[in-house]
C-alpha cells in the first residue's frame, strides 16, 4: 500500500469495524426508521448508500465494474421509507463484503495510482486518488456519525461505547 493513502485506508478499516458493531444489535423496525416526521434518513439508508459509495471507490480502484447497492441507495437516490431495503442483516453483510473489497483493493495502491488525477467532481481540491480517498473517508466517517446520534436517539449504546465494550471483550 502507498504510504500516499495511509491515512484515509486506516479511517477505511476503523469505520468497517465500528459500522459492524453499530449493526450488530439494531433490529428491522429501529434500522428503517426515519426522523424529521418520517422526511429524513434511515440507518438503513445511511448503510446502503455509504456501501454504495465503498463500490464507487473500488470502480475508481478498477477492482468493480458492478454497484449492487446503487439504485436503492446511489448518490442520486433520497431516503425512502424502507420497504424495499433489503434487512438490517443483509445491509451488515454487504457492508462487510464490501470492507474486505475495499481493505484488498486499497492494500494494492501504489504511489503512482494514489497521485494519479481523478474524473468527477471532488469538492476538495486535490484531485487525485489519494483525494478521492480522503474525501470519502470522510464521507462515510460523517455518516456514520449520522448513525451513533440515530442509535443513540432510539436508546442504543452509543458508537463509542460499543466499540470501548467489543475491545475489552
Amino acid at each position: 500500500m502507498s504510504d500516499l493513502i495511509l491515512p484515509a485506508a486506516t479511517l477505511f478499516r476503523f469505520n468497517s469495524g465500528l459500522l459492524s458493531l453499530g449493526l450488530s444489535d439494531l433490529d428491522q423496525d429501529d434500522a428503517v426508521r426515519r426522523w424529521k416526521d418520517g422526511d429524513g434518513s434511515s440507518i438503513a439508508y445511511l448503510t446502503g448508500h455509504i456501501t454504495s459509495s465503498r463500490y464507487g471507490l473500488l470502480k475508481a480502484l478498477g477492482t468493480a465494474t458492478e454497484n449492487p447497492y446503487g439504485d436503492l441507495f446511489g448518490a442520486e437516490v433520497g431516503s425512502k421509507d424502507g420497504s424495499a431495503y433489503p434487512g438490517i442483516t443483509e445491509l451488515k453483510a454487504g457492508w462487510v463484503e464490501a470492507a474486505e473489497k475495499l481493505h484488498a483493493a486499497l492494500d494494492a495502491v501504489t504511489d503512482e495510482e494514489a497521485l494519479a488525477a481523478q474524473e468527477g467532481g471532488l469538492p476538495i481540491p486535490d484531485r487525485t486518488l489519494r483525494g478521492r480517498l480522503t474525501f470519502m473517508a470522510w464521507h462515510e466517517s460523517y455518516h456514520i456519525g449520522q448513525i451513533g446520534i440515530l442509535r443513540t436517539e432510539m436508546g442504543y449504546p452509543s458508537l463509542r461505547k460499543s466499540l470501548y465494550k467489543a475491545r475489552k471483550g
